[in-house]
């Protein structure tokens, strides 16, 4: 993995110094290298930040070109068929340089133009400049594992992996999005192409961009295709069996020591059993609280003793939150839900510490094999109340088929992971901000939410398009890139991702049984206990540490913040939200997610460097 940036100025004004100070905001996403390129008479400047994985030589440095230097790649991700597709293009007559999996996208540009992205099998963000049609060519990959954000200010356009990168440019105007806060204090997240500043967006995944003559054209070209489902049980398992096994395979490719991050549940374990075979020398890392409700060590260790992993454990003993609050917002640039940045933040620090540059992680898969608690509910007739005794009988026992969705399960879903509905943050935010919100809560979800579908089959693909590509994957690459650690989730792998939504709900989502078919496939590998344990995951206490000088503090930042002064929020948030919620206002997950969205006002709108005590900077 690695920072990306790049720059397109018509009249070649930025100046050079500016440009480094953006690039080197990405430091820690590439501490291993950094290159610079200034095309078309400077009116192109192309950024890297590396992070050396495949080809550690000079060689591999980025940015890089084809051989007449026509066209210039700047490339964050991994591409996992590289030797494949190298093959292929050396028959076609291409020519290479290096070693490193990034050259084989700037030749498959030069054979296939945007059509490439259908030849690349892997994880990337970058940007590519074709001088002969004198456009850049901006690519997200399928699942969204790898961020990629754009502006277009005045006559500028910028690119970066990150917004820290482009806000560092001094002739971007820093304004807040009302929009993206609405949709932040809503889900805990900024999803889909929006960005919490004014004029910047993400390239959603599964999509490229082309900018050119001044206008910028997005488009997808990762259409979903039906796929006739198995026709048995037994061959889904077994489908899914071969599928994660070749991702592990293909995943576990570098020239530096590879992990995996292991929580004790049935998603990493099992990509611990399959790789071990392939890498002896495997290496485990797991992170755990005093806190036993939130504890997964001993789960963990277990794995790492049967599976005989080299494997390192940290504890996070309850911290001084106050700078760990602060200290997330150097790294998670836009507001974010803070509860599980901290864990991965502690475990991605304990790999570096231990020398392991890439780790295999277990995101996806409770999506991918309808993992997660609120599938249930989803699944229940609007009509039974969710805590009737006879409902889950019911279903488990196969009296009832799983239930069509219905454009009235937006809200439904909402009421089970959302937070704030846009009704409630008009009784706090102020008039201003509220005269530019439109819609409501559901309307971001509403293009990703298929009524044709069964209910969980529908909400497992909208968690695919917003939940898991912009908070478990951004929580993912913030986290890991912060200590300069490439994690790959295997599970995201196409055939994996396939593999999943041909099996029917009937067999995936087997009466009621959540991840049905990947428990068969574990028990192919794990122990019985590890399949049937109760799911845990990285999760912080973040609750259990909020004590009354915590909850002063917070009040105090609040009240006398860079929100409230600038008419954002409501100087009697506090009473409001209390109104709303119909309880305190203390522990809420509201009041964090207003805390977080203060500080990071306060780091990014502000320019402030140090913790805020409580008065306005």
């Amino acid at each position: 993995m690695c920072g990306i940036l790049g720059v397109i100025c018509p009249t070649a004004s930025l100046p050079a110094e500016h440009f480094d100070r953006m690039l080197d905001s990405l430091a820690h996403r590439g501490p291993d290298g950094r290159g610079v390129r200034s095309l078309d008479e400077g009116r192109v400047r192309l950024g890297h930040r590396r992070l050396a994985i495949i080809d550690l030589s000079p060689a591999g440095a980025q940015p890089l070109a084809n051989e007449d230097g026509t066209i210039w790649l700047t490339f964050n991700g991994e591409i996992y068929n590289h030797r494949t597709l190298r093959e292929e293009l050396l028959c076609l007559g291409h020519s290479f340089v290096s070693r490193a999996d990034s050259e084989v996208i700037v030749h498959a540009y030069e054979e296939w133009g945007t059509d490439c992205l259908r030849h690349l099998r892997g994880i990337f963000a970058f940007g590519l400049w074709d001088a002969r049609r004198g456009s850049m060519f901006l690519a997200r990959d399928r699942v969204g594992v790898k961020p990629l954000y754009y502006a277009q200010y005045g006559k500028r356009f910028s690119f970066a992996s990150q917004p820290k990168a482009i806000v560092g440019d001094p002739d971007f105007p820093r304004a807040i999005s009302a929009q993206a806060v609405s949709s932040f204090l809503a889900f805990g997240y900024v999803p889909h192409d929006q960005a919490i500043f004014r004029g910047m967006a993400k390239l959603p995944a599964g999509h490229f961009a082309v900018f050119a003559s001044g206008s910028l054209t997005v488009k997808r070209y990762d259409v979903a295709e039906d796929e006739p489902r198995f026709q048995s049980r037994d061959d889904a398992v077994d489908a899914v069996d071969a599928a994660l096994a070749n991702a592990v395979a293909a995943q576990i490719d570098s020239d530096v020591p590879v992990g995996c991050f292991l929580s004790g549940g049935i998603d990493s374990s099992l990509l611990t059993a399959i790789a071990k075979p392939m890498l002896p020398d495997l290496r485990s890392f797991t992170v755990g609280f005093n806190e036993s409700a939130s504890d997964e060590r001993e789960h963990a260790r277990a794995i790492a003793t049967h599976f005989a992993t080299r494997h390192f454990e940290s504890i996070i003993s309850r911290p001084a939150v106050e700078q760990t609050l602060w200290s997330l917002q150097e790294y998670f640039d836009e507001p974010f839900d803070p509860n599980g940045p901290l864990p991965f933040l502690e475990v991605a620090r304990l790999a570096r510490q231990h020398d392991t540059v890439v780790a295999l992680g277990g995101d996806g898969a409770d999506e991918l094999f309808a993992g997660y608690l609120r599938y249930d509910e989803f699944d229940r007739p609007a009509a039974i109340q969710s805590d009737a005794r006879f409902w889950p009988w019911l279903r488990r026992h196969g009296f009832v088929d799983a239930r069509r969705a219905m454009p009235a399960d937006l809200a439904r879903y909402f009421r089970y992971e959302g937070c704030l509905s846009q009704s409630a943050q008009r009784q706090i935010l102020g008039s201003t901000i509220c005269a530019d919100l439109g819609g409501d809560e559901t309307e971001i979800m509403r293009p990703f939410y298929n009524t044709n579908l069964p209910a969980v089959e529908a909400a497992q693909r909208l968690d695919m398009r917003l939940y898991l590509v912009d908070h478990i994957l951004c929580k993912v690459d913030r986290a890991s890139m912060a200590h300069g650690v490439e994690c790959r989730v295997p599970f995201l792998d196409p055939a994996v991702v396939s593999a999943a939504f041909r099996t029917p709900l009937a067999e995936n989502y087997c009466r009621g049984e959540r991840k049905s078919v990947l428990k068969t496939v574990a028990r192919r590998y794990l122990p019985d206990g590890v399949v049937t344990q109760r799911k845990k995951g990285f999760s912080s206490p973040i609750g259990d540490w909020s004590d009354q000088h915590f909850t002063a503090w917070a009040y105090a930042v609040l009240d006398n913040g860079h929100l409230v002064a600038t008419g954002i929020l409501r100087p009697d948030w506090k009473q409001r939200l209390g109104e709303v919620l119909g309880r305190p206002v203390a522990g809420s997950r509201a009041s964090w997610l207003l805390l977080t969205m203060e500080l990071w006002a306060r780091r990014w709108l502000n320019d402030q460097h140090a913790m805020p005590t409580g008065s306005v900077a």
